[in-house]
Parts: structure tokens; C-alpha cells; sequence
């Protein structure tokens, strides 16, 4: 092997049992030597680092309001005491749960005291070999392991809370992560700055670490190489490398594997900033070392290693960190210790602490810590980092882990400089929480574009669906994914928005006037638009039937009806409305005795008349209209949500005195809605969805001072779904019904006094099945996974409302009170039942 392979190790000590760590004054960087030929360009990156990733931070899913307390507990003794932490804002990631658990990260170095407590893990240890180059003559010692112990526990050293034989403690970056070594003797890279010859690199050189470099690329995906050579790479050029390296190039290239299979080779970039050579000239150190300098003369290496230059405690460069230079595009910074104070002593505080092997003087079962600096210690801090996205990101391409660091490193001020600083400092919040706003996919590979969430969201409103839906996905998770591809789990219902239809009867004030002309007439009258929550309100209505004369048959065969309305429901000009034996303000569901899909055209116009025909008369109406959801901010800013429906209805009436009966037949069809419901456009098309529906209505007068009221319907609505992906599927045919109960005293019960009682299931799906396809995760190659959720459409309850109206006169003034009891709200056995009372003062009409 090489003989001058060393530890970028910058300076070492050890602190409660000491002992020396073998390192470097200075470890690497160099001097272009004069005369090469080489050009080097002015240092540029291909990145934009003038803004974050995303648009703005407003874009970001927010997280737990408490995650600033699960950080909290993070931030302890133990997470201050490494050096390296809270500048990474490593608190953040645990807190949305990464550790490293069941990574492997694997550390070429000089091996790992795997007895240290740190590494401890059950009945053995946390560390694995894949090798040893150590020999009789080269053997392994506590001395030689004390730089690779250092590396290992940076990554990986065990949160246990304390140490049983100190007052120090510490932990790894990724302290539920696991250590695969492989041996190999360093040196110590001290004394005057020698650059590599790489003339001088034969074969057996380049199998060396072709050899080594493959074993691990075959075991893990994350790999730290603290050690290099002297030599910055603009020293030399892609075919002097090539000829002595190609060997190791192509175990780094692993061309044999996918891009997103192959392994993470993370670099230290050199210290060798104000370094001197033989000759005492100092080094120019503006890019890294040879080998973390590789990508720049080889670029296919790029998506797969990282170089990674060292910040002090203060978070500047530090004063023996090689600079990012050529290499900005897949260089970043990382805590290494250094001078942050600039008092020309690196302190107990300005370095990188993590376990070391025990002096050989110390206590048998003793435990000791050492604190260095170095870019040796910024570069496992990096692997330390990528195995927490390992972790939180299983099936994510490790390219685009690399470029995730990269992407999401802070950028800010002086960071901005990629000459220096790269792509900027390592920020583990940035890393692990959404990059931009998280979206959907409706294909079968993430490259087919992500859509608003929207795109896949199902908007019910009303109960006629009730919790179906939401019941179908609870304990479901679905993947959205981020700007980067990145999949993040969140709880499927949150696919499905359920709104509730305006209630009108408390908000509307409902006016009806028998004229001498003959003229019924009926208004609706809303006090204002926006109640006190921001919600619409119905608008107001009006209702008019002409040559109108309620509980009468006139038998008269030429004698047409007529009537229209304006924002009335088409059901009040039929049945037991336009018998005038139930009235809208009768109910806080100004239509309950009306078929229920009509209210879909509630607002809009209706138009229609009636002629007497053999025993009854026949009433027929065309109608045209909408039904809007939502909040008045909703309308103003993205206009009024209305889905509009049209259709016919046709009557055929049979009247008197004791009884009557109203045979109906109706059809409507909703645009771009499905019983009220919508789905976004990644889930299909709603077109033309039509419900033909059959019902009946009437009277019993069951003695001289009430009369009972009834009204059933029965509706079957063709989905007219046009599927696009096939992600969202439903029965050709859903069933739908509803049903109302009344007992009405009659005008003689008491002077100027009316009680009313009602019982009343609303709109409820009778029988329907469906099926969605949910993104739950996303492969290596950004093939995205679904998983078939089957649901059926009826409710799990059935929600009925039971209402006692009583309304009575106070001089020239009406009042009426109102108690109202509902069961199962939106047919939704979880939703708690209420009541209410309603009390209300309003003049009557006058002539």
C-alpha cells in the first residue's frame, strides 16, 4: 500500500484519563506544482445558492406545534458534550424520529475500540469488521485504532444518558446506527507538506483500494473515509489520475449498479490551509485534496461522494480546513473543531469530542473521551447525518440523499461563498422536514410530475356519504412527496374534506302570503351573507304558484297551475309544499319532506305547472341550479364553489280531505358531482352523474285537530365517473334514500297557535362500493408503490333529527320556538348527538 496515507486529523487530545492520538500538524492539501500545464477554471457551481430549494418557508408542511419541545429533550449533557450537534440542528431530526436504526455505516480507518462502552450494544458491541489490513509487521495496538475509534463514535456512539465511570458523556450523530470497519494502518501525515507523485502509484497501489473500496460498496450503502493523500487536486490532471487510479475510479464509478443503488463514499476534504511545503512554500488549498477532489476530474462520481470541508465552533471556516473550490458542487461544511474564538488556543470547547481507546495505565473497565479537530471529524459527522436520512428515507435512491445534504444545507450569509463553503453548512432541520410544498402523484413513477394535493382529494358535502369514506382510510397512511421526491407519510382520511350544506332555517326568515289574486306567494330572507364564523348563507328566495288554491281539487279539466321560483327549492311547488299541509320554516331542514337530491338546484331557477286530471292532478317542473359549500373567503377568493345540476320532476296528485297521496318521479343531473361529492382531477372526472328517484308523500288527517305527514324516496344515481388512472374507482349504479315523519295540529287546535312535530333521516346512500389506489411509498428507481383500499359507500349510522315546532302570536308579532334533537350527525356513530332551543320574534305580512 501507499506509505504516505494519512489521517486528516489536525490535532489531538484526550481529556479525564489522556492519552496521544496519533495525527497530523497539518494532513494534506498542496501546492500546484510549477510548470504542469494545468488549467484550473475560475471556481463556479453549477447550483443556484442564491435561495433555498423552495419558494419560502410558508410553503412547509407545518410540523407538531410541540416539536420544539420534543427537540428539547434532545438537547442534553450528552448531545452538547460531541461539539457538533447543535450547529447541525441534529435535535430536529431526532425529534421526528430519526436515530439511525438499522443502518450500517461503514468506516474505512485505522479500526475501532469496539469495547468502549459507546459501542455497546446488548450482550456484545455495535462494530463489525469487513477487514484488516493489519499484519506482524504493521499490528494492530490501542495507539493505531485511537483515530478510527475517534471517527466511529462521531458517527455512531450509544445515547445512553451517562457513563459509568466519568463525568463526561457524549453521543453520535446516528447513535442507534451500527459500524462496519475496515482496518487499514495510517499515518500520522506530520512534518512538511509532500504531495503525492502519482507516477509513482502502481498496480498493487490501486487494487489496494480498489479492493477495499469494493468490499464495503458490497455491504453498506454509507461509507466515511477520513484519510487521503497530500496533493490538492488541481494539481493534477484526469489522465494522470486515470493511469494511476483507474482501478479505484471504477470501484468508485460502481457502474455494475443502478444510480440509486450505489454507495455514498464521503471524503474529509484536507487540512491543509497555511500549510507549508518543504521549500516553505505555503499550500494552495483552495479545493480539496486528491482523492475528495476525485468528481471534479471525474464527474460521473459526482451524484454518489461528497467532500466535506470543517467549520469551528463559531461556524467559519476553520483556520487547517481545505476550501470547497472546484469542488463546490458536491462539497459541504461540517463541525470539525477549530479556533472559533480566535485566541490562537483550540480549547476544551472549540473541538470534537468522541471515545478513544483507554490509556494503558488506566483502570481495567475505565471509558475515555478524546476531543480533536479536523476535517477527520467533519466527514463522519456528514455520514452520521446520511445514515438518519437512511433511516427516514428507506427506499430513496442514495444519490438523492446526497444531493438532499446538499440542497437543504443553509446557504445564508457567508455560506453563500461555494468557493468556500460549498453547497453550504450541513442543517439536519432542513434535511429532514419537506423541501417545498408536499404534493401528489398520480403515475406510476415519480418523474410523471407531482400535483397539488388537491388533484387527489374527495369533497363530500353533506351526510349523504356521512363517514364512509373516512372510515375507509382511517389507520391508512398515504406517501405525498416533496419537491425532491422525498415521500412523507400522513393519515389517508385527510384525503377525504367533508362540508356540510348551509342550514337555512335558522339563517333565513321565511315569509308566505295567500293574495286575493290567487297568488301564493313565498319569500326567504336573509338577514346578511356571512354569518358570524365566515360561513355563506342561503340567499334569499321566492316562490310563486299561480291560480294556486292549497287543499283544493277543482276538477276543473282546462284549469292549469302555474308557478316559479328563484332560489327555492323545486320540491316546494309539490306534494305536501304545495298543499300547503308542510311549509319550509316548518323544519330546521327547510326540505325534509322533499325528495333530497333536488337540493343539489337549490339555487337557481324552477319552473312548471299543473293541470287536474281524472281523479288528481299532474305536476310537472323543469329546474336548473347549484348547491354551494364553503366559506365566504373561499368565494372571494376563489369564486363561488358551485356544482351545478338540472333536471325534471313529475307528480301526479291525489287530494282530500281525509288523505291525500303524491306520487313522484324525478331525474337529476349533477355536472360535475356525484350525490354533492367531488374528486380531483388525479382521481377522474364526475361527468353527467345522473339520479333517477321515485317517491311518495301525503296526509292522514287522524281527527279534527292533527294530521299526520309522511314522505319516502328512493333514488338510484348512475357515478358517470370517467377514470383517468384508475386510482379512484365506483359502482356503476349507488342507491340512495330518505324518509320523514310528521304530526301537524290543525289551524282550530288552538287560536292563532301551530305545533308541529317531525322526525327526519336526511339523504343516506343505501348501497355502493368503491376502491382507491393509495401511494404508501416509492422504490429505489422512483417507482411509486399503491396500495387497493376497498370501501363501502353506506354509512356505518344513520342520522335522524327530531324537531317540535311550536309558534304562536304576541299581538301584532309571531314567535315561534324550536327544539331539535339530532342522532348520529352525518350518519357518523362517532359524531356526539346534540340539541337546541331557538327562540323568534318576527312581524307577520300584512295587505
Amino acid at each position: 500500500m501507499p506509505t504516505n496515507l494519512y489521517s486528516t486529523l489536525a490535532l489531538g487530545l484526550l481529556v479525564t484519563i489522556s492519552a496521544t492520538l496519533s495525527g497530523c500538524g497539518g494532513g494534506g492539501g498542496g501546492q500546484k506544482p510549477a510548470n504542469t500545464g494545468i488549467n484550473i477554471p475560475p471556481v463556479t457551481s453549477n447550483r443556484d445558492n442564491s435561495k433555498p430549494p423552495w419558494d419560502n418557508f410558508a410553503d412547509q408542511i407545518q410540523d407538531p406545534s410541540n416539536l420544539t419541545e420534543l427537540a428539547a429533550q434532545f438537547e442534553t449533557d450528552e448531545y452538547d458534550a460531541m461539539g457538533a450537534l447543535t450547529m447541525i440542528n441534529a435535535s430536529s431530526a431526532y425529534a421526528r424520529g430519526a436515530t439511525g436504526a438499522g443502518v450500517t455505516v461503514g468506516v474505512i480507518d485505522s479500526g475501532v475500540f469496539e469495547e468502549h462502552i459507546e459501542f455497546a450494544q446488548g450482550s456484545g458491541d455495535k462494530v463489525e469488521y469487513a477487514g484488516s489490513y493489519y499484519s506482524i509487521g504493521n499490528p494492530r495496538s490501542d495507539d493505531a485504532i485511537s483515530h478510527g475509534t475517534l471517527v466511529a463514535g462521531i458517527i455512531a456512539a450509544n445515547k445512553d444518558g451517562a457513563d459509568v465511570s466519568s463525568d463526561f458523556n457524549m453521543h453520535g450523530v446516528a447513535f442507534d446506527a451500527s459500524i462496519l470497519g475496515y482496518e487499514i494502518p495510517l499515518g500520522s501525515g506530520s512534518g512538511p507538506y509532500d504531495p503525492l507523485e502519482v507516477d509513482q502509484i502502481n498496480f498493487s497501489d490501486d487494487n489496494y483500494f480498489a479492493n477495499r473500496f469494493n468490499t464495503m460498496a458490497d455491504q453498506v450503502d454509507i461509507i466515511n473515509l477520513s484519510f487521503g493523500f497530500s496533493g490538492v487536486v488541481t494539481s493534477y490532471t484526469a489522465t494522470q489520475v486515470q493511469s494511476a487510479f483507474g482501478l479505484t475510479i471504477d470501484a468508485l464509478a460502481q457502474q455494475n449498479k443502478s444510480l440509486g443503488e450505489r454507495s455514498i463514499f464521503v471524503f474529509s476534504a484536507g487540512n491543509a490551509w497555511n500549510d507549508t511545503d518543504e521549500q516553505g512554500n505555503t499550500v494552495d488549498a483552495n479545493s480539496p485534496e486528491l482523492m475528495p477532489g476525485l468528481p471534479y476530474l471525474f464527474p460521473e462520481l459526482k451524484d454518489h461522494m461528497l467532500a466535506v470541508a470543517a467549520v469551528d465552533d463559531n461556524g467559519e471556516i476553520a483556520f487547517y480546513s481545505n476550501r470547497c473550490g472546484v469542488a463546490a458542487d458536491y462539497c459541504l461544511v461540517a463541525p470539525g473543531g477549530g479556533d472559533g474564538n480566535g485566541n490562537g488556543n483550540v480549547e476544551n470547547l472549540e473541538r470534537i469530542w468522541g471515545p478513544t481507546k483507554p490509556d494503558p495505565e488506566a483502570e481495567v473497565g475505565g471509558y475515555y473521551y478524546g476531543g480533536a479537530i479536523g476535517t477527520s471529524f467533519a466527514a463522519p459527522v456528514v455520514s452520521g447525518s446520511l445514515a438518519l436520512l437512511k433511516q427516514m428515507f428507506p427506499t430513496v435512491g442514495n444519490h438523492e440523499l446526497t444531493a438532499r445534504l446538499l440542497t437543504t444545507a443553509d446557504k445564508t450569509g457567508i455560506y453563500s461563498d461555494s468557493s468556500i463553503y460549498g453547497q453550504g453548512l450541513l442543517d439536519l432541520d432542513a434535511a429532514t422536514r419537506p423541501v417545498g410544498a408536499l404534493a401528489v402523484v398520480s403515475g406510476n413513477n415519480l418523474d410523471s410530475g407531482l400535483s397539488d394535493i388537491s388533484a387527489s382529494t374527495i369533497s363530500v358535502s353533506g351526510g349523504g356519504l356521512g363517514n364512509s369514506l373516512v372510515s375507509a382510510l382511517q389507520g391508512h397512511n398515504m406517501a405525498l412527496f416533496d419537491q425532491q421526491g422525498f415521500p412523507f407519510l400522513r393519515d389517508a382520511s385527510q384525503l377525504v374534506q367533508q362540508s356540510q350544506p348551509i342550514s337555512t332555517a335558522s339563517r333565513l326568515q321565511h315569509r308566505e302570503q295567500q293574495l286575493n289574486s290567487g297568488v301564493r306567494l313565498q319569500l326567504g330572507k336573509s338577514n346578511s351573507l356571512i354569518d358570524r364564523q365566515g360561513a355563506r348563507l342561503q340567499p334569499d328566495y321566492l316562490a310563486l304558484q299561480f291560480n294556486a288554491s292549497p287543499h283544493t281539487l277543482k276538477n276543473d279539466q282546462n284549469s292549469i297551475d302555474r308557478f316559479m321560483g328563484l332560489n327555492a327549492n323545486p320540491g316546494w311547488f309539490f306534494g305536501v309544499y304545495a298543499n300547503a299541509f308542510v311549509t319550509p320554516d316548518q323544519t330546521s331542514d327547510d326540505s325534509s319532506f322533499a325528495a333530497p337530491w333536488l337540493s343539489f338546484a337549490r339555487n337557481g331557477w324552477s319552473s312548471g305547472g299543473a293541470v287536474d286530471m281524472g281523479l288528481g292532478k299532474l305536476r310537472i317542473s323543469m329546474f336548473e341550479g347549484s348547491q354551494f359549500t364553503g366559506s365566504a373567503a373561499d368565494d372571494f377568493l376563489n369564486g363561488r364553489n358551485e356544482l351545478s345540476s338540472h333536471g325534471s320532476l313529475l307528480e301526479y296528485a291525489l287530494w282530500s280531505p281525509a288523505f291525500s297521496l303524491n306520487l313522484q318521479r324525478g331525474f337529476i343531473t349533477e355536472d360535475d358531482s356525484l350525490l354533492g361529492a367531488t374528486v380531483g382531477q388525479n382521481l377522474g372526472q364526475l361527468k353527467n352523474s345522473g339520479t333517477d328517484f321515485f317517491g311518495l308523500n301525503g296526509h292522514v288527517q287522524l281527527n279534527d285537530n292533527w294530521q299526520g305527514i309522511f314522505a319516502v324516496y328512493l333514488g338510484t344515481t348512475k357515478t358517470g365517473l370517467e377514470e383517468s388512472t384508475g386510482l379512484f374507482n365506483l359502482d356503476k349504479s349507488i342507491s340512495s334514500n330518505s324518509w320523514s315523519l310528521g304530526l301537524n295540529s290543525s289551524p282550530d287546535w288552538q287560536t292563532d297557535d301551530r305545533l308541529s312535530i317531525s322526525l327526519h333521516q336526511p339523504l343516506r346512500v343505501q348501497s355502493g362500493q368503491g376502491s382507491l389506489q393509495l401511494a404508501t411509498g416509492r422504490s429505489v428507481d422512483r417507482q411509486v408503490n399503491y396500495e387497493t383500499i376497498n370501501f363501502d359507500l353506506q354509512p356505518q349510522g344513520r342520522e335522524q333529527q327530531l324537531e317540535l315546532l311550536y309558534q304562536f302570536k304576541l299581538g301584532n308579532i309571531n314567535a315561534a320556538t324550536r327544539v331539535e334533537y339530532t342522532y348520529q350527525p352525518y350518519h357518523n356513530p362517532d359524531n356526539a348527538n346534540y340539541g337546541l332551543i331557538e327562540f323568534s320574534l318576527f312581524r307577520a305580512f300584512t295587505h
